[in-house]
């Protein structure tokens, strides 16, 4: 099953939601308190509004962030503060001046759970931070005159929650996210793993239907190939399905360049030669240049199908590489003078057209041993392209 890194995230953010409706929630009963010396205050309708406000704010800030999951939420929590300043505005008037901190007292677990909203929805930034300046301040305009010691662990405790509120929200986020990328990691290995695996089978695969080809198939069609009963045209067909299964089972590259070349191999079989082979294709020329140069080693062929007089031992070797192409045909025929080739012949038109196009060829066939062409394309540099 496929992981969402966001689920996680998304469930620690609905779990410190949780955490905070019940603090908020909770410390909402604490207001109830001066209710019950209703006849000590001197003005009971003040403590009366103070609790009802908070009460519906305590509903309404559950409802929202039971719904949403989220603290990061702007509306609810700059709605907590502002109900929270109210609060204590309005409740401290419910006592007289020099009894309010008795009324305060029951205010402060519910101004409190403010600064850890604070901390959970905003975390450490300037406007949070002065979200509690003003909660402290306010809290002392409240309280006065009935200032005593008490105050400063009141303010401590603003700022306190806030601090706290802020590291827990911190580890827990932080452990979300090394947990997504815990789960990433772990999705990324078994993705890798399932891939060595499939590759281990088709490897596997690979190498039974090489074995299979090598050792069985291949001498087959080798033997049947080189029998003196079958018609030309069946032997040749039997010539190109070994070459084309020695091709299979030495994995060589199959670029564009790399088809070209193979098709040059293939043809041998239809000109009768007994042609070993070794083609290196690391990176392909321009298709036109490519072209050519096959064209050329084709007509290479050719010419040792016609002139060399020895259909067996000839080779091709051809590499392709970052810095051009070299293509060898060598044969072991009777050899000419490589003079200039014949006006409109195969040859010339095919080694002309690897010369216009940047390429040249050497031919090197001393009388009795063989021949050897030679054929070059070296690939132009940026500084010569331009």
């Amino acid at each position: 099953m496929k992981f969402a890194g966001h689920d996680v995230e998304a469930a620690t953010e609905r779990r410190m939601a949780r955490m905070i409706i019940y603090a908020r929630v909770g410390t909402t009963a604490f207001l109830l308190v001066p209710l019950t010396s209703w006849h000590r205050l001197v003005t009971p309708a003040a403590a009366l509004t103070a609790t009802a406000a908070a009460v519906a704010e305590a509903g309404w800030f559950a409802h929202r962030a039971w719904r949403t999951g989220t603290l990061h939420d702007p509306l609810l929590v700059w709605a907590d503060v502002l109900v929270s300043l109210v609060v204590m505005a309005v409740g401290s008037r419910a006592a007289l001046p020099y009894e309010r901190n008795v009324v305060m007292t029951a205010l402060l677990p519910f101004s409190l759970a403010t600064s850890a909203v604070l901390g959970l929805g905003l975390g450490w930034s300037r406007h949070a931070a002065a979200a509690v300046t003003v909660l402290a301040a306010v809290w002392t305009a409240a309280i006065h005159p009935n200032i005593t010691q008490k105050l400063l662990s009141d303010l401590l405790g603003f700022a306190l929650w806030f601090l706290i509120a802020v590291l827990i929200g911190r580890e827990l986020r932080g452990l979300a996210a090394q947990t997504v990328r815990a789960q990433r990691l772990a999705e990324e290995g078994q993705r890798l793993l399932a891939e060595y695996e499939r590759r281990q089978e088709s490897l596997r695969q690979r190498e039974s239907a090489h074995r299979a080809i090598h050792d069985d198939l291949l001498p087959i069609v080798e033997r049947v190939a080189g029998s003196p009963l079958l018609d030309p045209s069946t032997a040749r067909a039997a010539r190109r399905a070994a070459q084309r299964a020695r091709r299979f089972i030495t994995d060589e590259q199959t670029t564009a360049f790399a088809d070209l070349m193979a098709e040059v191999v293939e043809s041998a079989a239809d000109l009768d030669l007994e042609l070993t082979h070794v083609l290196r294709m690391r990176a392909d020329p321009p298709p036109e240049v490519g072209r050519v140069l096959a064209s050329a080693a084709r007509e290479a062929l050719n010419n040792v199908a016609r002139h060399a007089g020895n259909p067996r031992g000839v080779h091709l070797y051809a590499v392709a590489d970052d810095d051009g192409v070299v293509i060898v045909v060598r044969d072991r025929g009777r050899g000419f003078s490589p003079g200039p080739a014949h006006h409109g012949g195969g040859m010339s038109r095919s080694f002309a057209a690897v010369e216009r196009h940047g390429g040249g060829y050497e031919i090197d066939s001393p009388p009795g041993g063989g021949t050897k062409v030679t054929i070059r394309w070296r690939r132009p540099t940026r500084g010569e392209e331009l």
